[in-house]
């Protein structure tokens, strides 16, 4: 008596396993967070607490950008963040070491997702 089923029932745990492993492995991460790490970690830290690694060399340190819609009565200021990283809003309590969006050589429609897409990541980092 040949016992096939159990050979091909066998392969086919393994795959849902190697699968199901691999699915928990990955991390679908917001496209705003890539930019987010290549533009504002180095000051503002990987959880956006003004804690980045550059942030003690500055003379102003960096915001905790997680408090930014409590400091705004509970509303992310979406538009006031957007100022802000592209250089337009920016009071005077603001660091000049902060570069703005053309400081980065981001232009047109590329410039403007990215711009977007940091925004609307740093919406999700609220507490």
């Amino acid at each position: 008596m040949r016992q096939t089923g159990g050979l091909a029932a066998g392969f086919g745990t393994l795959a849902l396993a190697l699968v199901g492993g691999l699915m928990s492995c990955a991390t679908i991460e917001p496209p705003g967070r890539r930019v987010y790490d290549e533009h504002c970690v180095m000051c503002h830290g990987a959880q956006g607490r003004g804690d980045g690694y550059f942030a003690e060399r500055l003379l102003t340190l960096p915001p905790d950008l997680t408090r930014l819609a409590q400091d705004n009565g509970g509303t992310f200021p979406a538009t006031r963040v957007t100022l802000a990283i592209t250089g337009e809003g920016r009071d005077s309590h603001f660091s000049g070491a902060m570069p703005d969006l053309a400081d980065l050589k981001l232009t047109g429609r590329a410039a403007d997702r990215q711009l977007a897409a940091v925004v609307a990541y740093l919406e999700t980092i609220q507490q």
